[in-house]
C-alpha cells in the first residue's frame, strides 16, 4: 500500500487540479489571460449556437404560420390569395392575444426586443440582454409573424443572437473587450444565417451595433458569421434569401435613373419612419390597455389584409414577385402604401419588432414602380427596353440601407445575392444618395438612433461621443479657482495669486458678477504705476477692472463634455469659468482643458475595450 501512496497523491493532486481549473472564477481568470484564443473559440461557439437559434425562430415562424394560416412555406404569395376573410382576421387576432400572453405572463414586458435595443447593450448596458426577455420576445416574434404581422424577420433574429452571446458572456464573467466582440459575433451570425450573407453579417455587425472596424474584433466576428454560414447552409440549404433572375444594365444612361430613383428611395424612407413614429404616438394616446393592444393591431392589420393579402408576413414572397416582375404597376403603388401602414400598426401595437424585411419590401416595391416608368419612358423616348425587376432590386437596397442606416451592409447583401457587379456599382449610387438626403432630412443616422433618441439615448457617433454626451461639467469642475474684486489693486491681485498658485485669477464686482480675467503673464507686463499713469490720475491707481480682459466663453454645470469641447476649440483658452445658468452667472467652479481631453481619451479607451 505504501508503494502505491505517492501515485495515488499525484493523482489526486491532478484531480484537484483539474476541478480548481473549471471553477468559475478560475474560467474567467483563464479567459481573461487568453482573450484572442478564447475569443476566437467563443466566436466559433456562438456562430454555431446562434445559427441553430435563428433556424429554430424560422421552424418556430412556419409552424405557427402553419397552424394559423394553414401553410408552412416561406413564399405564401399564392397561398394568401386564397384565405378566406374570416381565417385571415381570425389569424391576426388570435396571433395578436397569444402574443398578448407572452408580453404579460411570460416576458413580463410589453416592449419586444429590437435592433435598437442591442445597440443599446452595447454603449451603456455592458452586453446586458435579460436572458428572458431575449427568448420570449423572439418566441412572439414568430408567432406574431407566423399569424400575419406586417413585421420583419432580421430583427428579432439579431435581437436573439444578441441575447445568446450576452448569455454566454454572463455566464463566464467575460471581460468588457470580450464581450463586446461577441455581441458582435452573435449579431453577425445572425444576419448571416438568416440570409445566407456572411460577409454583408460582419459588416451590419460592425457598422450598425459595434459602430467601429478594429481589427480585434474583426477576426471573431468573421469566424461567428462563417460558422452560422456554413450551419444553415447545411440544414436549409446553400441558395441565397432571394432568387434573382439576370438583370442587365441595358446603358449607361440608365445611371440618371438611378441617380432619381435614389432620391425617390430616400423619400420613401423618410415617409417609412414619420409613418412609424407618428403611429407609435397615435396608439399612446389611445386609451386601451397594454394587454390590447396586439390583438387590436392584428385586427387592424387583417383588415389592411383584405385589400390586398400580399402585406401578411414578413412579405419575402411578395418581395420576391416584386423583383420577378409578377406584379402591375397598380398593385406595386397599392402595396406600397398598405405595407408602410400595415408595419407602422405592427410596430406600434407592439404585434412584432422588426423594421428590416419590411424595408426591403418597401424598397422593392417603389424601386420596381420607378423601373415602370423608366422602362415606358425608355421606350418611348429611346426605343431601348428596361428591366422593372432591376430597378426593384436597386430600390430594396436604397430604402432600406437609409431607413437601417447601414449602407455597406445594405449594398453587399444586394451583391451577395444577386452577385452582379454591375447592378452593385448601380446599387451604390442610389444608396449613397439616398442615405445622404434621408440623413440630412431627418437629422439622424438610422430609424434606431431615432428610436434611441425618443428614450433618452443619443448614440450618433458611437459610445465615445455619447459618453461625451451623457457627462456633464458639474462632475469634473473644480472649485479651487481664484477670484478678485474688480475694485482690488495691482498688488492685491498679484498677492492672491502668488498665494493661491494659480496662474490667472477671475474678476468679480459687487454682485459677484464675472467681468473678466487676468493671468500671470498678463499681469507682469503691466506696470503697476507708471509716470504717466501718474500724470493722468495721480490719485487713482489701476485696479484690476482696468487690466483685465473679457471671458469670450463660460460654462454651467449643466453643459455636457461636447459643449466644453466647442468651446474650448472657440476661445482657445487652456480654463474655462464655469458659472450658475442665470442672469447672474455667479461663477461656481473652473474646467481645464487638459480635463476634457482625459476624459475623452478614457472614454475612446472604453471604446476600444
Amino acid at each position: 500500500m505504501t508503494k502505491f501512496t505517492p501515485v495515488l497523491s499525484r493523482l489526486m493532486l491532478l484531480l484537484s487540479q483539474m476541478i480548481d481549473l473549471f471553477k468559475p472564477q478560475n474560467v474567467a481568470r483563464n479567459l481573461r489571460q487568453r482573450d484572442k484564443l478564447i475569443g476566437s473559440i467563443l466566436a466559433l461557439l456562438t456562430g454555431i449556437g446562434v445559427a441553430y437559434a435563428a433556424i429554430g425562430f424560422r421552424t418556430l415562424i412556419y409552424l405557427s404560420q402553419e397552424v394559423l394560416l394553414g401553410n408552412h412555406n416561406e413564399n405564401i404569395l399564392s397561398h394568401v390569395d386564397n384565405l378566406p376573410a374570416w381565417k385571415i382576421i381570425l389569424s391576426t387576432v388570435t396571433g395578436g392575444l397569444v402574443v398578448s400572453f407572452i408580453y404579460r405572463y411570460l416576458m413580463r414586458s410589453a416592449q419586444p426586443g429590437s435592433i435598437a435595443d442591442v445597440m443599446a447593450a452595447n454603449a451603456v448596458h455592458h452586453t446586458v440582454i435579460p436572458t428572458r426577455k431575449g427568448l420570449f420576445s423572439a418566441l412572439a416574434s414568430a408567432i406574431a409573424l407566423g399569424s400575419g404581422s406586417a413585421a420583419g424577420r432580421e430583427g428579432p433574429v439579431v435581437h436573439l443572437g444578441a441575447t445568446v452571446s450576452s448569455w454566454v458572456a454572463q455566464r463566464l464573467h467575460l471581460s468588457p473587450n470580450i464581450s463586446r466582440t461577441l455581441l458582435g459575433c452573435g449579431v453577425a451570425a445572425a444576419v448571416s444565417a438568416s440570409f445566407n450573407a456572411p460577409i454583408a453579417g460582419v459588416f451590419f455587425a460592425l457598422e450598425v451595433i459595434l459602430g467601429h472596424y478594429a481589427l480585434s474584433a474583426f477576426a471573431p466576428i468573421v469566424i461567428a458569421s462563417v460558422s452560422a454560414a456554413i450551419v444553415a447552409r447545411i440544414h436549409i440549404g446553400n441558395f441565397p434569401g432571394f432568387i434573382i433572375p439576370d438583370y442587365y444594365i441595358t446603358t449607361f444612361w440608365e445611371f440618371p435613373a438611378f441617380i432619381l430613383l435614389g432620391l425617390i428611395s430616400a423619400l420613401a424612407a423618410i415617409i417609412f419612419i414619420k409613418s412609424l413614429f407618428f403611429t407609435e404616438e397615435f396608439a399612446r394616446k389611445l386609451s386601451l390597455p397594454e394587454w390590447a393592444l396586439p390583438p387590436f393591431g392584428g385586427l387592424a392589420i387583417g383588415l389592411l389584409a383584405l385589400i390586398s393579402p400580399y402585406i401578411l408576413g414578413h412579405g419575402y414572397g411578395t418581395t420576391d414577385g416584386a423583383l420577378k416582375e409578377i406584379f402591375s404597376i397598380q398593385t406595386l403603388l397599392l402595396l406600397i402604401v398598405l405595407k408602410v401602414a400595415a408595419s407602422a400598426i405592427a410596430l406600434a401595437f407592439r404585434y412584432g419588432a422588426g423594421i428590416f424585411s419590411p424595408s426591403l419590401f418597401l424598397g422593392a416595391m417603389v424601386g420596381g414602380a420607378f423601373g415602370f416608368v423608366a422602362a415606358a419612358a425608355a421606350a418611348q423616348f429611346g426605343g431601348v427596353e428596361f428591366s422593372y425587376g432591376l430597378y426593384a432590386i436597386v430600390g430594396m437596397g436604397a430604402v432600406s440601407s437609409a431607413v437601417l442606416g447601414a449602407p455597406i451592409s445594405t449594398i453587399l447583401i444586394i451583391f451577395e445575392l444577386t452577385g452582379d457587379y454591375q447592378i452593385t456599382i448601380a446599387l451604390m449610387v442610389s444608396v449613397v444618395i439616398s442615405n445622404l438626403v434621408t440623413q440630412h432630412y431627418l437629422r439622424a443616422t438610422s430609424v434606431f438612433h431615432m428610436q434611441l433618441k425618443r428614450i433618452g439615448l443619443d448614440l450618433e457617433g458611437g459610445r465615445a461621443r455619447h459618453v461625451m454626451r451623457s457627462t456633464h461639467v458639474h462632475s469634473l469642475m473644480q472649485n479651487d479657482y481664484a477670484i478678485a474684486s474688480d475694485m482690488a489693486s495691482i498688488k492685491d491681485v498679484q498677492h492672491v495669486l502668488l498665494t493661491k498658485d494659480h496662474d490667472h485669477i477671475y474678476i468679480i464686482d459687487e454682485g459677484c458678477n464675472l467681468k473678466g480675467s487676468v493671468t500671470l503673464a498678463e499681469l507682469r507686463k503691466c506696470p503697476e504705476n507708471t509716470e504717466e499713469n501718474k500724470e493722468e490720475s495721480p490719485d487713482a491707481p489701476l485696479t484690476a477692472a482696468d487690466i483685465c480682459r473679457p471671458v469670450t466663453a463660460t460654462l454651467t454645470p449643466s453643459d455636457n463634455l461636447e459643449d466644453a469641447f466647442q468651446k474650448f476649440d472657440q476661445s482657445g483658452e487652456k480654463a474655462l469659468p464655469v458659472v450658475t445658468d442665470d442672469e447672474q452667472a455667479e461663477i461656481v467652479g473652473i474646467l481645464y482643458h487638459k480635463q476634457v481631453l482625459k476624459a475623452y481619451n478614457q472614454a475612446l479607451l472604453s471604446e476600444k475595450e
